[in-house]
């Protein structure tokens, strides 16, 4: 059986459950440390799709506390040991609006969601991570990462820029261990994450795009399993573009 263990927070995303069936669907799987919010159904609905398997273990925590996101680090180190595989998909739903409506409330829940939580969490694992002889990290970020982002999109664009920014650092100072640290920035996905998005703007991400379509969960969720896997060893501090042809 398969020792190693992959810490995936905001698992019960579309993109993330996607994700879990992928890496589970195999003959010798990881163990799948999904954390999850609101979507705890989600999680539960999967397991039992895929008979039940002990491979699949849910983690409850809202991670615009800070204190439950501390003790979620304990508890899985405490359960489950040191991971060898960390993927940061959290985020709360888009918010489409002008720079003049920045809503600071908002921003510093979506700080706490998609930033604080990913320095705790890799502060408590990287130090044991780097000493394995294979480890991986793998950010979710966006295209609006590369070249010059969308309109409407300031608070989203401020905190993928922030995470680009963490996941460089870490790939400079752990260059020398066995770990990778990566990033994937995907054009616009098909998922709920959208939904407070104008149907319109999502016509528009896919008459942008060479591919005249935008991304599936199944699509993103590949290009971070290829990340995962031995065949990116020498893959470091890339943020892999997924957006179908466009050049940023």
């Amino acid at each position: 059986m398969s020792t190693e263990s992959i810490f995936i927070s905001g698992a019960s995303s579309d993109i993330g459950l996607t994700l879990i069936h992928q890496l589970i669907s195999v003959p010798d799987p990881p163990r799948i440390l999904a954390h999850c919010h609101s979507g705890a159904e989600r999680i539960e609905e999967l397991r039992r799709e895929l008979g039940g398997t002990d491979r699949l273990a849910p983690l409850p925590c809202d991670f615009r506390s800070e204190a439950e996101t501390r003790a979620l680090a304990d508890r899985v180190l405490g359960e489950f040991g040191c991971p060898t595989g960390v993927v940061h998909l959290p985020g709360l739903k888009l918010v489409y609006e002008r720079f003049s409506r920045f809503n600071w409330g908002h921003f510093e829940s979506d700080l706490g969601v998609q930033l604080r939580s990913a320095v705790i969490l890799l502060a408590r694992f990287l130090p044991s991570m780097a000493k394995l002889p294979r480890a991986r990290v793998v950010f979710l970020l966006s295209s609006v990462t590369r070249g010059i982002p969308p309109k409407y999109l300031s608070m989203y664009t401020v905190l993928k820029s922030a995470q680009l920014g963490l996941m460089r650092s870490l790939a400079s100072e752990y260059g020398g261990t066995g770990l990778t640290v990566n990033a994937v920035s995907a054009g616009m996905v098909q998922t709920r994450f959208l939904d407070n998005v104008p149907d319109i703007v999502r016509q528009y991400g896919a008459a942008a795009s060479p591919k005249g379509r935008n991304a599936t969960p199944a699509e993103v969720a590949a290009a971070i399993v290829y990340l995962l896997s031995d065949a990116a060893s020498y893959v470091h501090g890339v943020n892999l573009p997924v957006a179908g042809g466009a050049v940023y």
